[in-house]
């Protein structure tokens, strides 16, 4: 990239601090949060957060609990979200993946990002479809291989009621940073060791939800069950891509 960048990290420092507080005072009013393991956040150098996605309030709680500025991965089309909701997203300023297909224009945005020691927020399984966990994507080791960051598994818990039982407890909990892959294997060789590391991201999330959350990784037999009812990505139509 040679130092030119789609995105320049940092950048809306004075507009997003103002988004902050706002945002926050709201989470705060509607539910009682709960930050964990900030110590694990490194306080400088890139790093991708990789957060369970239950709804549309996960974004928020993240760019709000995080104590680094977050470039955040969003879908160019949110079908999931309230259209009263996207204004926080397009005022915060978001890098657009175009689902359903290779994007190179948010793999570019995103390494940038990262190649600038910028933090990068990612929801590593693609939609907020259901409220429990469900396979990552490919792209969030794709990223942590070519990046070299670190990965940071997020655990974002009530963010699915928080606004329908106001003052429950809302959990953004930051677990132990996982090193990035080590791949030098071609071919399917290569796709399965990076769908092992992002088994081991999403596993780590899993650690911090409700066992009927969990999805595959739930003791209760139930909970798997019904993890794989939900498990295939639905945004493969033309439509959600955004283009």
């Amino acid at each position: 990239m040679a130092g030119i960048y789609p995105i320049r990290y940092p950048r809306r420092q004075a507009s997003r601090w103002c988004l902050r507080q706002l945002t926050g005072g709201l989470i705060r009013h509607f539910g009682d949060l709960e930050v964990a393991g900030l110590e694990h956040l490194p306080k400088a150098g890139p790093v991708i957060l990789a957060a369970n996605h239950f709804a549309f309030t996960d974004a928020p709680l993240l760019l709000y609990a995080c104590p680094r500025l977050v470039e955040f991965i969003g879908g160019a089309e949110r079908p999931n979200s309230p259209v009263w909701t996207r204004m926080i997203p397009q005022s915060w300023g978001f890098i657009r993946a175009y689902r359903g297909g290779f994007s190179r224009s948010t793999l570019t945005a995103s390494l940038g990002v990262l190649e600038q020691d910028g933090v990068l927020g990612i929801f590593p399984e693609g939609g907020n479809w259901a409220n429990l966990l469900r396979p990552a994507r490919p792209g969030l080791a794709f990223l942590a291989l070519h990046s070299g960051a670190p990965v940071i598994p997020v655990s974002i818990t009530g963010s699915d009621t928080l606004l329908a039982k106001p003052r429950e407890r809302v959990g953004v909990q930051f677990h132990p940073p996982i090193p990035p892959p080590m791949i030098s294997a071609s071919g399917r060789a290569k796709r399965q060791a990076l769908d092992a590391f992002s088994e081991t991201v999403m596993a780590a999330v899993a650690t911090g939800l409700p066992d009927a959350q969990r999805g595959r990784y739930a003791a209760d037999p139930a909970a798997r069950i019904a993890a794989e009812a939900v498990s295939a990505f639905p945004f493969h139509a033309p439509e959600m891509r955004g283009m």
